[in-house]
């Protein structure tokens, strides 16, 4: 997440920071725009944008605190959804 976070364009940075800020006071407040990855016993992975290219990945822990699994924009999509993929798939 640090390194999609990292490549973002500048002027999606601050977008990305308020959108993580607002992430950890509530995160019942976040628009969803989908569900990515709910497998069966797997807790569920959502995906919601900021300034419209941007996308920021994400699931809520046990302890109810969200969780950033990755960062990335319009462009990096795929390649953000592949390495999901990958990683959910390692840790079951």
């Amino acid at each position: 997440a640090v390194e999609g976070f990292l490549n973002l364009p500048g002027e999606l940075h601050l977008r990305a920071e308020e959108l993580i800020h607002n992430m950890n006071q509530d995160t019942n407040a976040l628009t969803v725009k989908r569900k990515v990855f709910s497998k069966k016993g797997a807790l569920p992975v959502f995906e919601s944008e900021f300034a419209y290219r941007g996308r920021v990945y994400w699931r809520l822990r046990a302890d109810g605190k969200a969780q950033i699994l990755a960062i990335g924009s319009k462009n990096t999509q795929a390649k953000d959804l592949a390495y999901l993929e990958r990683t959910l798939r390692e840790k079951q």
